[in-house]
């Protein structure tokens, strides 16, 4: 059973809770973001709970109780999450029976050990992707991702001037976290409501996004809205890159695992500016936070091993899963 979200808290130190509720409550998007954010909170607890003199099963299961609810909750989207607390918690059990100075030093060893090899990672993404984007003009980017964020500024180093066209990605107003970046590089921006995506997509030498998860048959998984952009991309023979690291593998599917949809309920959003006197009880808002693109309508996959075509994607993330360190909570 899940923790509740209160219990949770309450185990944290002061210094991490706002970032525990930016990503409950979704004011900071990215699964990257997010990964760092859960591993300043294991920091946080170790270090605090060193500092008070807690002991070292405390501690452990005080992080364990943190990772179990981000696994059963921002895991269960974006499979990134739960793949890099398993790395940034690995063999955290066998610290038990260790003197506190130890085992913390070896918590934290383990954290930010995960965190170097993903800037690694990551540093590898954005150096292909500018490359590749070089040459182009126009660019396309949907629903905010941090790799993608990160490659927007890196581009504006190839001293050419690029039009970005950003569509707002209404559902958690994923394009906006964009436009202050885009517009300290110097970049020309083109902000569009969503459904103008067909319209100016065409105009376009690429389109870009982040995927919170992605399968071994090529599938990419992002926010509501991005299967639209894969099949405008198809239509217009446009190219669409997922710009992701390999530690968003959801693995599972080759077991015979079917992925679930999260669903969120979108009154809140969807109705702040409604008219006070219009019923909104017997409406349904529910929508689904992320959907599938099928590999047919990727042109391929940037990743810190290369641009890998959507189809062939299955050999490659096999081999990276055999390598995959985690553990169990």
């Amino acid at each position: 059973m899940k923790e509740g979200i209160c219990n949770i808290r309450s185990v944290l130190p002061d210094k991490v809770k706002e970032s525990f509720d930016s990503i409950v409550e979704q004011r900071v998007l990215g699964a990257s973001k997010h990964i760092t954010m859960i591993g300043d909170m294991i920091e946080a607890i170790a270090t605090q709970g060193k500092e008070e003199k807690k002991t070292v099963n405390v501690i452990i299961d005080d992080i364990k109780k943190v990772a179990r609810f981000f696994i059963a909750t921002r895991g269960e989207a974006s499979q990134a999450i739960s793949n890099a607390i398993l790395i940034m918690i690995h063999e955290i059990d066998k610290n038990a029976d260790l003197d506190i100075e130890t085992a913390v030093n070896n918590i934290l060893e383990t954290k930010n050990s995960y965190l170097k090899m993903s800037k690694e990672a990551t540093d590898k993404v954005i150096e292909y992707a500018v490359e590749l984007a070089k040459d182009m003009q126009k660019i396309f980017v949907f629903d905010y991702s941090s790799t993608v964020d990160k490659f927007l500024v890196s581009l504006a180093k190839t001293g050419k001037k690029y039009t970005i066209y950003i569509a707002e990605s209404r559902s958690i107003d994923g394009g906006l976290p964009f436009v202050s970046s885009c517009q300290k590089v110097g970049h020309a921006i083109k902000y569009i409501p969503d459904a103008s995506i067909m319209y100016y997509l065409r105009e376009c030498d690429a389109a870009f996004m982040g995927a919170e998860t992605f399968l071994p048959d090529g599938t990419g998984f992002n926010t509501i809205g991005s299967d639209i952009v894969g099949l405008v991309c198809d239509y217009y023979n446009i190219p669409l890159y997922f710009l992701t690291p390999f530690i968003k593998l959801d693995i599972r599917p080759i077991f015979g695992h079917k992925k679930t949809l999260v669903i969120n309920d979108m009154k809140e959003k969807l109705t702040k500016n409604w008219d006070k006197g219009i019923d909104t009880k017997q409406i349904d808002f529910l929508t689904p936070e992320l959907i599938g693109v099928e590999a047919k309508y990727i042109k391929g996959y940037v990743t810190e091993k290369g641009i890998i075509p959507s189809n062939q994607m299955y050999e490659i993330s096999l081999a990276y899963s055999n390598n995959l360190k985690g553990d169990t909570v």
